[in-house]
C-alpha cells in the first residue's frame, strides 16, 4: 500500500453556469509515501484559472501567488492528469487535512469534466480526523493544521504555509507523529458511489417546526439550574438558525431562553439545545426607550 497526502489552494470566483460562487483550484501539491509513511516523491502544479480571471486579494496575501504566476499555469485537465499519474493506481490512499479539499476538487471536476466522481482515486481518509483522535480536544471543534503542528511539537514556520506542497508536507509530519497503519485503516473509505453521495450532501438546518424530522420532545423544558417545572412565556420562533422560546422558573425566580437547533447531515440529525439568561432589567430599559 502507498499513501498520497494532497493539499489545494483555491480562488473564490463567480461561476455564471451555476449562478453562484465556486472555489476554483489554482494549485495542487502532493506527497507520495510508502507503507511505512516514508516519502517517495512530491508533486506541485499551478493551475491557470478559467472561471475567475484575477486572484482575490486575500488569496494573494495568503499564498503569495500573483496573477502572473497563475496565468503561466496549466489547465485543470492537465493538472488532474498529473495528479492521476502521481497516484499511479487505485490502490493508493489519498489523504487531505479535513474533507474540504476533496469536496472542492470534486466540485471543480464536475465543472470542468462533467462529473463529481474522481475516478482515479480508489480510497480516501481524512487526516484531520485521524490526527485529532490523538489530541485531547474537549470542545469537539476541528483543529487547524498549524494548531495540530504545535500540539505535536512541529514548527509550522519550517514549511511554506498556505502553499499546496508546504501544507501537504506539514500534514505528513503530523501523521508521522501518530502513524499507526492499523488505526489509520479505520479512517479509510472506499471511493464508491455512496462515498460521493455522502460527500456532496449539503447539511442544512431545519426551519419548519412541523417537519417530520423534528423530535418534538426536544422542546420540552425544565429549569437548567434547579430542574423544576417552568412556564413558557411565548410561542416557539425560528431565529438565527434555531427555534427559541422564553421561560420563567418560579422556583428560581428567573427568566431564561431555550434555543433548539436541528441540523440534518447525511447520516444523522444533530440536535443542539442552548440555555441563556434573560436580563429582565435590561429588557425594561429597552422597552422604555
Amino acid at each position: 500500500m502507498q499513501y498520497v497526502v494532497m493539499d489545494l489552494e483555491w480562488n473564490t470566483a463567480y461561476a455564471r453556469r451555476y449562478g453562484s460562487f465556486i472555489n476554483e483550484v489554482i494549485e495542487i501539491g502532493a506527497v507520495k509515501l510508502d507503507k511505512n509513511f516514508d516519502i517517495i516523491d512530491t508533486m506541485s502544479v499551478i493551475i491557470k484559472p478559467q472561471i475567475g480571471k484575477k486572484l482575490m486579494g486575500r488569496v494573494k496575501e495568503l499564498t503569495h501567488l500573483t496573477n502572473n504566476d497563475v496565468l503561466s499555469g496549466v489547465t485543470y485537465s492537465q493538472a488532474i492528469k498529473e495528479l492521476s499519474d502521481f497516484l499511479e493506481n487505485k490502490d493508493s490512499v489519498l489523504l487531505t487535512w479535513g474533507d474540504g479539499d476533496i469536496r472542492v476538487l470534486s466540485k471543480n471536476n464536475e465543472y470542468f469534466c462533467g462529473t463529481n466522481h474522481l475516478d482515479f482515486i480508489g480510497a480516501y481518509a481524512d487526516a484531520q480526523k485521524y490526527c485529532q483522535s490523538f489530541i485531547d480536544s474537549s470542545s469537539g471543534q476541528q483543529i487547524g493544521l498549524s494548531s495540530a503542528c504545535e500540539k505535536f511539537g512541529i514548527n509550522p514556520e519550517d514549511f511554506s504555509h498556505h502553499r499546496a506542497l508546504g501544507d501537504s508536507l506539514m500534514t505528513v509530519e503530523c501523521i508521522r507523529k501518530v502513524f499507526d497503519s492499523q488505526k489509520l485503516a479505520k479512517y479509510i473509505h472506499k471511493c464508491d458511489d455512496s462515498f460521493y453521495e455522502r460527500m456532496n450532501f449539503k447539511s442544512y438546518v431545519i426551519k419548519d417546526i412541523n417537519s417530520p424530522l423534528i423530535d418534538k420532545s426536544k422542546f420540552k423544558c425544565v429549569c437548567d439550574i434547579c430542574g423544576g417545572k417552568v412556564i413558557r412565556k411565548n410561542k416557539w420562533r425560528f431565529v438565527n438558525q434555531s427555534f427559541r422560546a422564553e421561560f420563567y422558573c418560579p422556583n428560581c425566580d428567573r427568566n431564561f431562553r431555550l434555543c433548539v437547533r436541528f441540523k440534518q447531515y447525511f447520516d444523522r440529525l444533530e440536535v443542539k439545545r442552548t440555555f441563556s439568561e434573560i436580563n429582565t432589567k435590561e429588557n425594561i430599559k429597552v422597552n422604555h426607550k
